[in-house]
């Protein structure tokens, strides 16, 4: 009723029943993330889909007792004293992880989440699966909102990259924080191309902040690689600057002097250092639980050309692993499959480019260069401090609608659907 009703989904450029569709599809996914995590991740201590679940139930028990404890653990206010530790805090598992290198942690967002849906879902699981998924159809909807007049042509195509590449669909389709991060990214973007648009609206810019500090509170690292392409898209549609690349460049280079000298600007927040410190948590902690999808990654040196030299190696490993080797367990073919599929799309678009097959307006320029822009950025942060190959694939999922989006941009169907004429859903 609610993708009928609301204008929001009425106005999405896609049909009631392809919306429907897709739900459906994304809620079988929820189901599928479940019965996994329930089938390999038996121990609900280690298993993100439950351990949150489990201590927001701590959470949710005061608002019975001690309704105003409830309420300030909930909105953060005045709750980080020594009363609220010994009397909650203690009783959870992950409210404060081993490991925390992030300027906030988001542990706390997700486990408050999960004690705000508890309020109607009564501790039902399935509840909280349905609300994650319902937040990141939201999410996902808005992005394709935002990118669906510059793909008129590919509009079934533009669907596909946005809600149904494997690993988006899968990790955001339960109660994990890659469902709220793409419901935060999602109404970001969509509110920021409302607000270039020139039209005043006191609206987009409450969702523009909030989506915002979501996105801080959730997954800190992403805003930090999302940020300087807002900074970026901003300029070139406020100035009409012709050759976006140029701008883009400049602002990752800004950007790129800013986080190496972080340490001296208030609030001497040291990035270099976090990221250095971050990788060598990673790696001790891969060492302690020995996943299976470890590998080695080059050690961090705190300095501009340590970093830099490292830079191509950590985003190759976000393309490629994990690698199709001997011993892969089966629960990585899914994955090797989506690289490779993703490797060949890649190589199609980039014979176009060359061929000079597409020409992209102004518009589509900008957009392409902050959707490149923010995928290699993502891939540049989590490649350097991440030595797990199943981490990587879930920590990448971000990046994978716009990684589609920059393919789709130069990927040509009209000869495939005009001989085949069962692919004209791409259109």
């Amino acid at each position: 009723m609610v993708l009928k009703k609301w204008r929001f989904f009425r106005n999405s450029g896609l049909s009631t029943k392809g919306l429907w569709i897709i739900f459906s599809i994304k809620l079988g996914a929820g189901l599928f993330l479940t019965w996994v995590y329930s089938s390999y991740y038996t121990n609900r201590l280690e298993a993100d889909i439950f351990k949150y679940f489990d201590d927001s139930e701590v959470m949710y028990n005061a608002l019975a007792s001690k309704p105003v404890d409830f309420f300030k653990m909930l909105f953060s206010i005045g709750n980080d004293t020594e009363y609220f530790f010994k009397t909650y805090y203690v009783e959870m598992n992950n409210w404060d992880p081993i490991y925390d290198t992030n300027a906030y942690n988001d542990s706390h967002t997700i486990i408050r989440a999960n004690a705000l849906i508890r309020i109607f879902s009564m501790g039902n699981f399935y509840i909280h699966t349905l609300a994650f998924t319902s937040l990141s159809m939201i999410g996902l909807t808005a992005l394709f909102r935002s990118f669906k007049n510059l793909f008129q042509n590919k509009k079934g195509a533009l669907a596909i990259v946005i809600f149904l590449i494997p690993s988006v669909l899968f990790w955001s389709s339960g109660a994990l924080k890659e469902s709220i991060l793409l419901f935060g990214m999602g109404v970001l973007i969509y509110s920021l191309n409302k607000l270039t648009e020139n039209r005043l609206s006191i609206k987009h810019y409450i969702y523009f902040v909030l989506s915002f500090a979501l996105l801080f509170y959730i997954k800190f690292y992403v805003l930090l690689a999302l940020a300087p392409c807002i900074l970026g898209f901003i300029i070139v549609v406020k100035f009409k600057i012709k050759y976006p690349l140029a701008v883009y460049l400049s602002v990752v280079l800004f950007s790129s002097i800013l986080a190496f000298n972080s340490d001296k600007i208030p609030p001497h927040f040291d990035f270099v250092e976090t990221m250095v410190r971050k990788q060598k948590d990673f790696i001790r902690l891969a060492e302690v639980t020995e996943p299976g999808s470890r590998f080695e990654l080059t050690k961090l040196e705190p300095t501009f050309i340590g970093i830099i030299k490292v830079v191509p190696e950590a985003v190759l490993n976000c393309f490629i692993r994990p690698l199709p080797q001997k011993g892969n367990r089966l629960i990585y073919l899914p994955s090797i499959v989506e690289n490779i599929t993703i490797l060949l799309a890649l190589f199609l678009a980039l014979f176009s480019v060359i061929k000079k097959k597409v020409t992209l307006t102004w518009e589509a320029k900008n957009m392409f260069w902050f959707s490149l822009v923010f995928t290699l950025l993502l891939f540049t942060i989590i490649g350097l401090t991440t030595p797990v190959s199943g981490a990587l694939v879930r920590y990448k999922v971000p990046a994978l609608p716009f990684l589609g989006i920059v393919i789709l941009f130069y990927l040509n169907f009209d000869y495939f659907t005009e001989k085949y004429s069962f692919l004209k859903f791409l259109k």
